[in-house]
């Protein structure tokens, strides 16, 4: 409810000892809380990071070292890993660059029930060369919480504002612009 976090990550593959992927990647992740009288907090968070494969060759990166939005934690608006460059099939193939920022009004409401509104914005590209914060997705959205002992159980509702086009989910082109997400713990 007060405070700030820094978190700071830095990764090297393939150069000091060999293997089969070599890329290094940096990435921040910044917190802050502040208080409004008793019963309101402003949340905010701003993220980003890159990855940059040797040779720029994007075999360099292993898949599972690639970069997604959406989701309970980042854009709430999309479902988990839904934002990201698209392969030609409309699929999120993931992307070596990432911007992302959220904001919350949380509110104490009555007893261990709580409230937000939120806005999320973010987005996935193929490389740092290729960002573009015109191309920022955004959503917003409300949710309740209720807190128990290991933390506040999330319910929040995400609307996208600006849904991305060729989107494949489960296997349609995606046709819902809103997302339901239950969780345990704050978002950030």
């Amino acid at each position: 409810t007060r405070g700030y976090q820094v978190a700071l990550h830095v990764e090297e593959a393939g150069r000091l000892l060999p293997g089969t992927f070599n890329y290094y990647s940096a990435s921040a992740d910044v917190r802050a809380y502040l208080p409004l009288g008793q019963s309101l907090v402003v949340a905010n968070r701003v993220q980003f990071g890159s990855i940059r494969a040797a040779g720029d060759d994007p075999a360099q990166v292993p898949f599972s070292k690639k970069y997604f939005l959406g989701g309970a934690t980042s854009l709430r608006g999309w479902g988990r890993y839904e934002v990201s460059p698209l392969s030609t099939s409309g699929l999120p193939i993931g992307g070596n660059s990432l911007v992302a920022a959220s904001s919350e009004l949380r509110a104490a409401l009555k007893g261990s029930f709580g409230g937000v509104l939120f806005v999320d914005a973010g987005n996935v590209w193929a490389n740092e060369k290729a960002i573009n914060l015109r191309d920022l997705r955004v959503a917003v959205g409300t949710g309740i919480r209720y807190a128990t002992p290991v933390g506040p159980l999330r319910f929040d509702v995400g609307y996208q504002l600006n849904p991305i086009d060729g989107l494949i989910v489960n296997g349609a082109p995606q046709a819902r612009r809103w997302r339901i997400h239950f969780s345990i713990g704050q978002a950030f």
